[in-house]
């Protein structure tokens, strides 16, 4: 898009779509700054280095908040929690704290299957009745 200059040349006008990218391009610096700020690190800081920050941030108040120190790794901090549940389930069904997951299985099986059969198996016969009882059989007296 170009108009006439003053000295009668073509000039190019400022189009809509350059003053949106300006506008655009603030919001992003600004956006950026923001998040720099809130992660610790100086404003004009690159998005990578941000991004490496927040996962820092966030690792870190995640093992404070399970016991563990700040500067454990995602590794040590994963087989922490999938510890620190294994062991809340195996007390939940009766297991030892330290039991594998094949044992917790084991022991919710047996749990179930036990539940099961309280309620759908086979009737237990009462002590010292041997034969059924015929309501409609008619004593002989």
């Amino acid at each position: 898009m170009t108009e006439q200059g003053s000295g009668g040349g073509p000039r190019r006008a400022s189009s809509s779509a350059e003053e949106w990218k300006v506008i655009f391009q603030q919001i992003e610096s600004q956006v950026r700054k923001e998040a720099a700020r809130v992660v610790g690190v100086p404003e004009d800081a690159d998005w990578a280095t941000i991004g490496r920050q927040t996962d820092d941030t966030v690792r870190q108040n995640v093992a404070k908040n399970i016991g563990l120190e700040e500067n454990t790794d995602w590794e040590t901090i994963g087989k922490h929690i999938e510890k620190m549940g294994r062991s809340g389930i195996a007390r939940f069904i009766g297991a030892t704290e330290d039991a594998d997951w094949a044992t917790i299985g084991q022991k919710v099986e047996e749990r179930v299957r036990n539940f099961l059969n309280d309620v759908l198996g086979p009737k237990k016969k009462a002590e010292g009745t041997t034969e059924v009882v015929d309501p409609w059989k008619k004593d002989e007296g």
